[in-house]
């Protein structure tokens, strides 16, 4: 008996959760779906995940590992070709800590990169508001540590590290300006 009840309400829970609207059909019935039928009116959208948008991965992550992002997020600075770039990268992977990496490719990026950490000198680490400079797994791991960014904790399968991204937009050309006189060609005939 009690079997039996429990499938008539995972039924009854699993409907509802399916549900993303809720709305009154013309002959005055309240129903529930992912699609309001032609002529229903009070449509109501009652959330939950709606197919074809996108799932935050971070949503995803263990509880202890959501709250370490969330109250000490982690930015890696980094450049090509550089040796500490690569080993700091690699040890948060290894951790499974989940971080934005910003790259320097340009004086723009260095000047940015200068203002925020103090230093130019790559790569830098950022936890939450600290910042070091230069690679060391021994303070990287500590300040990691403190965070409350725990060990060997796996990530989702579906996870994956966002590309970098340089660490300043680039700058656009700007464009010619409307009132630019005409060329001396076009006056000519006047």
């Amino acid at each position: 008996m009690r079997c039996s009840w429990l499938a008539v309400m995972l039924c009854l829970y699993a409907t509802l959760a399916a549900a993303q609207y809720k709305w009154i059909d013309n002959a005055g019935r309240v129903g529930f779906g992912d699609k309001p039928p032609p002529g229903a009116h009070d449509i109501e959208p009652l959330g939950g995940y709606v197919k074809g948008t996108p799932v935050d991965a971070l949503s995803e992550l263990p509880y202890e590992l959501q709250r370490a992002v969330k109250l000490f997020p982690v930015t890696l600075y980094t450049m090509d070709k550089c040796k500490g770039c690569d080993l700091g990268r690699a040890l948060l992977k290894s951790r499974s800590v989940p971080f934005t990496e910003r790259t320097i490719a340009s004086g723009d990026d260095a000047q940015a990169l200068k203002k925020l950490t103090g230093s130019d000198q790559l790569p830098a680490f950022q936890v939450g508001s600290q910042t070091m400079t230069g690679f060391s797994s021994a303070s990287w791991n500590e300040a990691l540590d403190l965070a409350g960014y725990p060990h060997d904790v796996p990530l989702p399968a579906r996870w994956s590290w966002p590309a970098p991204k340089p660490l300043t937009e680039p700058k656009l050309p700007e464009p010619a300006a409307a009132g630019a006189a005409a060329p001396a060609d076009a006056n000519k005939d006047q």
